[in-house]
């Protein structure tokens, strides 16, 4: 398996990192396996450790947490190829197959989503807590926040919330879970990133 992560911080555009070892440590240290220069990342943040064909990533009781897909990483868990970690203001997409280009994100399974300038200001606004240096991605963006930062109303953001959960793929029925899940999708897919 030619495991790596592609690393997107600051608006430059994505490098990738080798998982070679069976064990991977993220963090700012300079001893870490992948150093990233980020205040909201802890010395030693995450562990990626290899198991045979299967990649586990665990979060290192880090100050501000790991988001795996736009959830909190609580837990181990396995990843998979086109998985997306937030660690403060950088973005860590997991590729286990064949090298992809630098400068290329890693292609997701899902075909691409093309979204208009309104429909991408309000996906940047609703998944904006998890980008926030310093905060623990835990939850996306409320229909008032998002009001206020794109200067709408609330009713406008729900109705713009809803276009986008359409355009997405996320139920109607999801009740209280659906802008997580819509967040969860803008973030694997990237759609929150400028052009």
């Amino acid at each position: 398996m030619d495991a790596r992560l592609w690393l997107s911080a600051g608006g430059e555009a994505p490098r990738a990192l080798p998982l070679a070892g069976e064990r991977t440590v993220v963090g700012r240290s300079p001893e870490a396996d992948i150093t990233l220069e980020d205040e909201a990342v802890s010395w030693n943040h995450l562990e990626i450790e290899r198991r045979g064909d299967v990649l586990m990533a665990t979060d290192l009781d880090s100050r501000n947490g790991t988001a795996l897909n736009g959830e909190p990483l609580a837990r181990p868990r396995r990843l998979r190829d086109g998985d997306t970690l937030i660690l403060g203001g950088c973005r860590l997409e997991v590729s286990t197959g064949a090298a992809t280009p630098v400068g290329a994100t890693v292609a997701s399974s899902e075909p691409g989503v093309a979204l208009s300038e309104e429909e991408r200001a309000t996906a940047a606004a609703l998944v904006a807590p998890y980008r926030s240096e310093g905060a623990f991605a835990g939850r996306p963006a409320t229909r008032a926040e998002i009001a206020a930062e794109l200067h709408v109303s609330e009713r406008t953001a729900q109705r713009r919330l809803d276009a986008l959960a359409s355009k997405l793929g996320v139920a109607g029925d999801a009740g209280r879970e659906r802008p997580r899940l819509v967040a969860a999708r803008v973030i694997e897919l990237g759609l929150d990133r400028p052009r």
